[in-house]
């Protein structure tokens, strides 16, 4: 990290099996080609470098900081909800239900029934 033309950040390539990979395991959120090497946070470089399966050492020349991570889209957040209410249990589904979609439910019904209620307000209203 001596002679580094941006202070604060490493020359990473991505090594790994995929044309394309966006890292996640770290929340960079950095996209990457395979072979290329992108400027990464000092901090997220240690990290990304503990694996020489998906990382090593990048050129630095001709290298800027990695973009701000983009903000999720709609349809992130959608999917991100739906893995959620996957994981509800009846009293869960109902809390959030009223409280972001103002319907009551019936919790005398199954758990499987007040999903598929409050995934149908999701796809309906969306993320409320």
């Amino acid at each position: 990290m001596t002679n580094n033309p941006a202070p604060g950040f490493t020359a990473i390539r991505y090594v790994g099996k995929r044309a394309e990979y966006v890292e996640g395991m770290y929340g960079t959120r950095i996209h990457f080609l395979q072979g290329e090497s992108r400027m990464v946070p000092d901090d997220k470089a240690r990290l990304l470098l503990k694996h020489p399966d998906q990382y090593e050492p990048g050129d630095v020349q001709k290298e800027l900081p990695a973009p701000a991570p983009e903000l999720p889209d709609e349809n992130d957040e959608v999917q991100i909800l739906r893995d959620a209410v996957a994981n509800m249990d009846k009293d869960a589904l109902a809390q959030y239900t009223k409280i972001h979609y103002n319907v009551d439910v019936d919790k005398r019904k199954g758990v499987d029934f007040l999903r598929s209620q409050l995934t149908g307000l999701i796809d309906q209203y969306g993320v409320v």
